[in-house]
């Protein structure tokens, strides 16, 4: 089943990370905005739903003596981290445009130029996507199945925002496809090293989980806001009320499955 999981995360992250070389040829530009949205949705959803909800309960079964919002916490370092890591280091090697605020000159600018940005969010996607499918691979059945979900649909937002920086700074393709390859490998990797530590070490307490899913819960709530959804609301456009509805579907899809699981 986990080497099943990993397949299923690679094949959905490759089509992410090469699909903005196709959907310049063939798809609209709504389809993606409704398909970024409807992640972004999913995203919210299951970082603040699923996976906050589930590390609070872990951090408490494993921690019982502890009167401290400590999975909320751990979040917010997260959120924080990788804020930082795409955000403000980026911003401290290039200068932005005289007329945007700091964080759209950063968005908008990603791939304008080539340079260590493109690199620089491939390293931050690849770690918190890594983590991810730790926290995939130690999780137990009854919550699998969200987390797979929610992953897959970061996977293919992700890696299509990861391959039009890419393609976007023109990066050639002996250098592009083993870099993009890094992203994808990434999660299965993860998947493969948190089964392999279950297999090895035993479920435990429920530490190590709930740690993970509270890191995962800030991350995807970072890639939910200031990634998909700032991306598809903030600029100008005529259909954002469809991409709010998009993104509602993704966020009702999520709370649905939270009822039986």
């Amino acid at each position: 089943m986990i080497l099943l999981w990993a397949g299923l995360i690679a094949l959905v992250g490759a089509a992410g990370v090469f699909a903005p070389w196709l959907a310049a040829r063939h798809a609209g530009a709504n389809a993606i905005a409704y398909g970024n949205s409807f992640a972004g949705g999913v995203l919210l959803a299951a970082g603040l739903i699923h996976l906050l909800a589930d590390a609070n309960d872990g951090f408490a079964s494993a921690y019982p003596d502890l009167d401290y919002p400590a999975a909320f916490a751990v979040a917010t370092l997260a959120f924080l981290l990788v804020l930082g890591l795409e955000r403000v280091i980026p911003r401290a090697m290039e200068a932005g445009s005289d007329g945007d605020s700091p964080e759209a000159a950063a968005l908008l600018g990603a791939g304008q130029g080539g340079g260590l940005t493109p690199y620089l969010l491939l390293v931050t996607l690849s770690i918190h996507s890594l983590i991810a499918g730790v926290t995939l691979g130690i999780s137990t059945a009854a919550g699998a199945g969200v987390l797979l979900i929610a992953i897959m649909a970061h996977k293919g937002a992700a890696g299509f925002a990861l391959g039009s920086t890419f393609r976007d700074a023109q990066v050639p393709p002996r250098t592009r496809i083993p870099a993009l390859l890094v992203f994808v490998g990434s999660t299965p990797l993860g998947v493969i090293l948190g089964g392999a530590a279950i297999d090895a070490f035993g479920p435990g307490s429920g530490q190590a989980e709930a740690w993970f899913k509270a890191v995962a819960a800030g991350t995807f709530l970072y890639i939910a806001t200031l990634d998909i959804v700032r991306e598809e609301f903030f600029p100008g456009g005529t259909n954002r009320g469809r991409r709010l509805l998009w993104a509602l579907l993704g966020a009702g899809v999520m709370a649905l499955v939270a009822i039986w699981t």
